[in-house]
């Protein structure tokens, strides 16, 4: 197998991908199940993006709705918006509304966003949101429909809102669609919203802004336990087996941060490659390498 498949060191790493994260993604799963409203706001490279993800993944084959929304592909609230309806609107609505309808520089997002969607994700909101022109498409709009959509058809929804920080930006009256969905919310829809700003919580906080942030979700640091198990198991897979003072170097380096522990594996296991077994000298010939890589910059600043 590629290296970089044994190790991806990558924004968002898939749920088979991941190394001690099941329980954190069956928790989650099942709190967003649960209609629940949580935020986790932690250090960058940390693991929300992928943990998030895998939970959606999960309840999307539970038949779940399941929505990504990242601000900061979609900073506005108008995008927001056209990203959210993109994923209710019906397959058949979709494709008859279409650019034909949805023009402009609304449509032209809601059209990205509905190609990301696919049509395994969409859903029937599109009789609550017929005859609105694009420019009337608007996040109060889209966020009133969902929860009676939701209701009507018997369905519930799970949506994940990352680099959530960027709401603050948003004007007022974007903000309160926001806050009044989450107060409002009959818990038909889960809903994540993750940051790693350092001062999302007191930017979101605020009570003209949203107030309430639903519940703390602790990431918590992966298992020294599950690190050496999954690591000797992939080193092993690239035929470069890792020795034990190696594999304790490694984790002592990176500190068990994710990404950094898969940046250093990753660099390691290419160095052994000339070696076929992989030392503590050949963790200290990587270690340079990916000193230098942001990620470790920024776990050195906490």
């Amino acid at each position: 197998m590629d290296i970089s498949e044994l190790f991806p060191a990558g924004p968002i790493i898939d749920e088979t991908d991941q190394i001690g994260r099941r329980s954190s993604i069956e928790d989650l799963a099942q709190r967003l199940r649960a209609g629940d409203v949580v935020r986790v706001f932690d250090r960058r490279r940390w693991g929300k993006s992928s943990v998030a993800r895998a939970a959606l993944a999960r309840l999307h084959d539970q038949g779940v709705i399941a929505v990504r929304l990242p601000l900061d592909e979609y900073p506005t609230a108008e995008a927001a918006a056209a990203v959210l309806a993109s994923h209710f609107l019906s397959e058949t609505q979709r494709a008859a509304s279409g650019a034909r309808s949805l023009g402009g520089r609304l449509g032209g997002v809601l059209a990205q966003a509905g190609k990301a969607a696919g049509s395994e994700e969409a859903s029937a909101l599109g009789g609550l949101l017929e005859g609105l022109r694009p420019d009337e498409l608007t996040l109060s709009q889209v966020l009133t429909a969902i929860p009676q959509d939701l209701a009507r058809r018997q369905r519930t929804a799970a949506v994940t809102i990352d680099e959530a920080h960027l709401i603050a930006r948003w004007r007022k009256t974007d903000r309160a669609a926001l806050r009044a969905f989450f107060e409002r919310n009959d818990r038909r829809a889960g809903v994540v919203m993750a940051s790693s700003d350092q001062k999302a919580e007191e930017k979101l906080r605020k009570p003209e802004v949203l107030g309430y942030l639903g519940e703390e979700f602790p990431l918590p640091a992966i298992d020294v336990e599950d690190w050496r198990h999954g690591l000797r198991r992939r080193f092993r897979n690239a035929g470069v087996p890792i020795d034990d003072d190696a594999l304790e170097f490694l984790l002592d380096e990176s500190k068990g941060h994710p990404y950094c522990t898969m940046l250093l594996a990753k660099k390691a296991a290419e160095v052994a490659g000339a070696f076929e077994v992989t030392t503590r000298s050949v963790i200290a010939v990587a270690l340079p390498t990916v000193r230098k890589h942001e990620a470790w910059k920024l776990r050195d600043r906490g």
